[in-house]
């Protein structure tokens, strides 16, 4: 069972926040919880590319994990916040 520690915030620097696309996604995955990047960017209308490299921002920080998945076929990079 993953932890997660839930950071509560005024909704204006919640609003402000938003506007930071690693803060935007990291909100994200504490609400949905492991997604794939494909979904990400289809539920954040994001390119993938964008996408990809705020994962590869976030993932040097350590904010984040990924892996690669074999789905239908196909390889999907799935992510999810940290627990460390």
């Amino acid at each position: 069972m993953q932890k997660t520690t839930q950071i509560q915030v005024n909704e204006a620097i919640g609003r402000e926040l938003e506007k930071i696309p690693r803060w935007k996604l990291m909100m994200f995955l504490q609400e949905k919880g492991e997604t794939s990047a494909y979904d990400i960017a289809k539920q954040l209308g994001w390119s993938t590319g964008k996408v990809h490299a705020v994962i590869k921002q976030l993932e040097k920080s350590k904010a984040i994990d990924s892996k690669k998945k074999i789905i239908n076929g196909r390889a999907v990079k799935l992510v999810r916040l940290s627990n460390s």
